[in-house]
């Protein structure tokens, strides 16, 4: 069995966190992340620069996002 550290769930100042999606790329790097992926709040404005970012670093990237919905 071949375990990875990966981080499926984070989001940028895209959406409502407060990093860029480069320094959330080398923060999660500095933790030892090697599957990254970017899930901003109904948005991919940030995944292209999420990923360069993550591969120039050496992180495998999944794209991703956290779609709203409601109820009525």
């Amino acid at each position: 069995m071949h375990l990875m550290n990966a981080d499926l769930h984070s989001h940028s100042n895209v959406s409502d966190g407060t990093l860029t999606p480069e320094a959330l790329a080398a923060r999660a790097h500095s933790k030892g992340v090697q599957l990254w992926s970017l899930t901003d709040h109904d948005e991919l404005a940030g995944q292209q620069r999420a990923r360069d970012a993550a591969l120039a670093l050496g992180m495998d990237y999944l794209a991703g996002t956290e779609i709203s919905v409601s109820f009525v």
